[in-house]
């Protein structure tokens, strides 16, 4: 064995011991031990079931609507696009409407 290759070896049997070595001597008995908090709610059984989001009722609302609208064209009916724009826009502006009364009553 060489000169350089028995250098190498111990750099790496050095190496491989400095990172074996076990955790209570890498931890100091006088540090205390850390805790973190991401500042979430401390009781998790204190949080309330809410239900779903109006905006996704809304959203999911309008979809249903423009999907009858396609498969009412795909049949042969024949509608106004503007209209048809309009009227779902309406639907989900009351939806929204409502949704918000409705919470703003459960609120009081």
């Amino acid at each position: 064995m060489s000169t350089g290759e028995h250098t190498e070896r111990h750099h790496i049997e050095e190496t491989e011991t400095a990172m074996s070595t076990s955790p209570s001597s890498v931890t100091s008995s006088t540090s205390p031990a850390q805790t973190v908090s991401y500042g979430g709610a401390s009781d998790p059984s204190a949080q309330t079931r809410r239900g779903p989001r109006m905006r996704s009722v809304v959203w999911g609302l309008v979809l249903i609507l423009l999907g009858a609208v396609v498969i009412a064209v795909g049949l042969g009916a024949r509608l106004d696009p503007t209209a048809v724009t309009i009227g779902i826009l309406a639907i989900a502006g009351a939806t929204l409407l409502v949704g918000a009364l409705i919470s703003a009553a459960k609120g009081r």
